[in-house]
């Protein structure tokens, strides 16, 4: 029959040469054995080359084992049973437990919701831990747009402070006489004031008063003197004045535990 045909070993077939074959064919069937593997396991000239240039040293088991990502120098694929996942724990990736895409968030699929739980309190317990040492108890937290209890935002106990009143640094007294700003949390001052009479500038009113004796008119002799007791007419309305500085409304909260 003729001698089959064949570029690599997969075109090769085992049923050849039959036993009919005449024997001077076999050298034909040798070639094609020859060629094939030559073709499949092509050898190199020098170290860079691919190919078969030494000897084969792999089990039967690594040879049969699979690549798990296959590349013509550009392009890489995987294999037929080959997923993200495996190529991941291959190369050493580990799925983060929470991704987001700038927006939106997502849960890894092997996360459980009592692991994010665990996750999500042991950075609060981090951010707390940071926060509240910034502000420790006794700590003054403002803020102009955002009137959300501070614990809620880090924690800690908060009350409001400073309703309607503004505040005042405290002063130690070795400089200034002044007493009244001596004690932390003490509050004083009013918004309005009406001025008492011993809080008005000293000040005096003029005026002119002249007695005539007329004839005939009853009064003191001629060349006496006489006296009239005269109001100066009244103004002012007695209302209390504006005795607030110029100042800015603030959310503020003092930390108590």
């Amino acid at each position: 029959m003729t001698v089959e045909t064949g570029t690599y070993i997969n075109s090769l077939n085992a049923s050849f040469p039959p036993e009919t074959d005449a024997l001077s064919e076999i050298d034909e069937h040798l070639k094609i054995i020859k060629s094939t593997i030559k073709a499949t396991w092509p050898g190199g000239t020098t170290a860079s080359d691919v190919g078969l240039t030494g000897p084969v040293t792999l089990s039967a088991a690594e040879l049969n084992k699979k690549t798990a990502i296959v590349s013509d120098g550009t392009n890489a694929t995987f294999n037929t049973n080959i997923t993200a996942a495996k190529i991941k724990t291959l190369v050493g990736i580990t799925e983060p437990a929470i991704a987001t895409d700038g927006s939106t968030p997502s849960l890894a699929a092997d996360i459980s919701a009592a692991e994010v739980r665990t996750l999500i309190g042991a950075a609060e317990a981090s951010s707390a831990v940071t926060l509240l040492t910034v502000y420790p108890v006794g700590a003054i937290y403002m803020s102009v747009s955002n009137s959300t209890l501070p614990g809620d935002l880090f924690g800690g106990t908060w009350a409001s402070i400073g309703q309607g009143r503004m505040l005042v640094g405290f002063d130690d007294a070795t400089e200034n006489a002044d007493t009244d700003f001596t004690t932390a949390e003490a509050t004083g001052g009013s918004k309005t004031h009406t001025l008492t009479v011993n809080e008005m500038p000293a000040h005096t009113h003029s005026m002119t008063i002249e007695n005539t004796r007329g004839s005939g008119s009853s009064g003191a002799a001629d060349g006496d003197s006489s006296f009239s007791t005269v109001n100066t007419s009244s103004t002012g309305g007695g209302a209390a004045h504006n005795n607030m500085s110029p100042y800015l409304v603030v959310y503020m909260w003092k930390r108590t535990a």
